[in-house]
């Protein structure tokens, strides 16, 4: 039984209309050694030849004239047939429910619940920065948040309760025998940090400065997991948000409460002042039976 390999059909048709070696690699994005393998798997596979050179001129042998217009078909049914399911999944990305949640979102308290409803809806989920600008933009329809400042007045909020301010300090570190630290305690300590650029970064910085310490950065970093990986080999500390960081911690790293406690609030959020599709209203609703209680 025949069994021919899509590429072999495509540079066989390609070398057919041009009858130029240079010119349908070019086209098909192959070097001219490439498409002479191409044609000669296809040759091999057929057990005749499909193209001969005569008077120094590369033309179709008869049974090459005769496939040609089957495999053209075959080119042009495949082409409808990537189109089709381009379309498909355009429209399946359409109908979807865009999801902006915070990043390293796996590690929160909430993301077994989407997981589970991820199973019943179609949800196009996008870790971000700030996902509260991107649900302003309309970039997306529900966003997993964490905010301690006020929130635009047309949100609407499902609260999935509070995170709080921890900090990562290596286990060789004097502060690592501490249960509690305050900000202060923290003073003569290397800081990691994230870039400043990140929403959280100007938080951290805030509320260090509202008590007095000012932060020696020696590291700013695009995510807290880079952070901690780096507490552990012993270069710093860091203050990030708890639930922002896998429990399943490096035994070189302590994680210790800052007190008095500085919490961020956790919510699911949409804009109300916008029409909503029957399929984010229900996901709207379903996330408010899991979390309102």
């Amino acid at each position: 039984m025949i069994a021919l390999d899509f590429r072999q059909i495509m540079a066989f048709v390609n070398l057919a209309n041009t009858l130029d070696y240079q010119l349908a690699a070019k086209r098909l994005g192959l070097s001219v050694d490439e498409l002479k393998a191409e044609i000669e798997s296809l040759e091999k596979e057929l057990a005749v030849k499909v193209i001969q050179s005569k008077n120094d001129k590369f033309e179709l042998t008869e049974l090459g004239t005769s496939i040609l217009p089957l495999a053209s078909k075959i080119i042009e049914d495949q082409a409808k047939l990537a189109t089709l399911i381009k379309d498909y999944k355009e429209k399946e990305k359409q109908q979807a429910i865009k999801l902006t949640v915070v990043p390293a979102f796996g590690n929160y308290e909430a993301a077994s619940a989407i997981q589970r409803l991820a199973e019943q809806y179609k949800l196009t989920i996008t870790e971000d920065d700030d996902p509260v600008t991107r649900l302003e933009q309309g970039q997306s329809d529900i966003a997993f948040i964490s905010y301690a400042d006020k929130l635009p007045d047309d949100f609407e909020l499902i609260s999935v309760g509070k995170d709080r301010l921890v900090a990562y300090v290596p286990v060789r570190n004097p502060l690592s025998k501490k249960a509690t630290l305050a900000l202060t305690d923290l003073k003569a300590e290397k800081f990691l940090t994230l870039n400043q650029q990140k929403t959280f970064a100007a938080f951290v910085q805030q509320v260090c400065s509202d008590a007095g310490l000012y932060l020696y950065s020696v590291f700013e970093g695009e995510r807290g997991k880079t952070l901690v990986n780096m507490v552990a080999l012993g270069m710093g500390v860091t203050l990030l948000m708890e639930q922002s960081i896998s429990k399943n911690l490096d035994s070189k790293v302590v994680k210790i409460p800052i007190v008095p406690e500085i919490t961020q609030h956790l919510a699911f959020a949409r804009r109300k002042n916008i029409e909503h599709a029957p399929i984010q209203e229900k996901l709207w609703h379903d996330l408010k039976k899991l979390f309102e209680k």
